[in-house]
């Protein structure tokens, strides 16, 4: 199971997605909404 995980840099908040691509955000909370749009898209 994916379990939601990343780091915060200077440029922005680095989030991993489900098929193992980095992606960069604004903040922690952008990564958490994107996820849980691409999950309701998948469903």
């Amino acid at each position: 199971m994916f379990r939601p995980h990343g780091y915060l840099t200077s440029q922005g908040y680095i989030g991993f997605l489900p098929d193992g691509r980095r992606m960069l955000f604004s903040t922690e909370e952008e990564y958490m909404e994107y996820l849980a749009e691409t999950n309701e898209q998948a469903a």
